[in-house]
């Protein structure tokens, strides 16, 4: 009597089927380990140590010296006014970027892009050049006789505000854009054909259905705002000098590792509060379209 052989070839091809994904996806996950999280782990270990003993003096420097603790409030405030800065500059040009006319809306989608082919710094720079005492801003203001002493339109608030929201609003457009784009646009149609006024249809239809990616685009940019350092270190005074600067400078020139570590992993808790938090209010899943409200 013969014995029937079973044909390895099924148990092959789910061997072949589960190592596919484990092949691609290898690499970047050793990338991620050995570049990221290794490092990461060991940045929040150092954080908890004290002379070779696990303690929390580190943190508790972080929320009981002046200067930390200074730090970290205006790297809030700094971080919203930017994003609400951004945000309304930035929703009336992604507004005409899906309703105006094609030639038009391609010039503006071009002149939003451009800042993108200039490294930040060198955007930043930019403005020492426009503000500065003997810039071009204060030289036009000076010749035209409506001021007679250059303004000090540099290293304070305002001139951070302006060189972050310059940075950050492409991001902002190009997101809202984004989400704007998957409205459909018959349901504003529909409102006008039933009497609502373009305003009121805006208002009542498209502002709306348009939130999510409102929501969305600010949590993208405020997290990226609370990591300026280059910005606000070259347009701002010691007033706006924010955690990122100080993690820099406990680094670089106090060499206390594990107090800058302890900021960073602060600053990390930070933005994972508010993602969590953002998570609980808005459902990020569905602010990217993962599902449905």
């Amino acid at each position: 009597m013969t014995v029937p052989v079973a044909d390895p070839a099924p148990a092959r091809i789910s061997l072949d089927r589960a190592l596919v994904p484990a092949l691609l996806l290898g690499p970047t996950l050793l990338w991620i380990f050995f570049f990221f999280l290794w490092p990461l782990g060991l940045m929040v270990w150092q954080s908890f140590i004290v002379k070779d003993a696990f303690s929390l003096d580190h943190y508790a420097s972080l929320f009981t010296t002046p200067i930390y603790a200074r730090a970290l409030w205006t790297t809030f405030e700094i971080s919203i006014i930017c994003t609400v800065g951004s945000l309304i500059l930035g929703y009336p040009v992604a507004y005409y970027l899906t309703v105006g006319d094609a030639r038009i809306r391609a010039v503006v989608m071009i002149l939003v892009i451009i800042p993108y082919w200039l490294d930040y710094i060198v955007r930043s720079f930019s403005w020492l050049i426009l503000f500065g005492r003997r810039g071009l801003v204060n030289r036009f203001l000076v010749d035209v006789g409506l001021i007679a002493e250059p303004l000090q339109l540099l290293y304070n608030l305002g001139s951070v505000l302006v060189g972050m929201i310059q940075i950050m609003l492409p991001l902002m457009i190009l997101t809202l854009f984004g989400a704007m784009l998957r409205i459909n646009r018959q349901l504003v149609a529909a409102a006008e054909i039933h009497g609502a006024s373009p305003w009121r249809a805006f208002w009542s239809v498209f502002f709306p259905l348009s939130l999510p990616g409102v929501y969305a685009a600010f949590l993208l940019v405020f997290i990226i705002s609370l990591g300026f350092y280059i910005t606000p270190a070259l347009l701002g005074s010691p007033k706006e000098t924010m955690i990122s600067q100080i993690i820099m400078l406990v680094a670089t020139e106090l060499f206390d590792w594990p107090l800058a570590s302890a900021a960073g992993v602060l600053l990390l808790a930070v933005t994972i509060a508010v993602v969590i938090a953002y998570n609980r209010t808005f459902s990020i899943e569905r602010l990217w379209g993962g599902k449905e409200a």
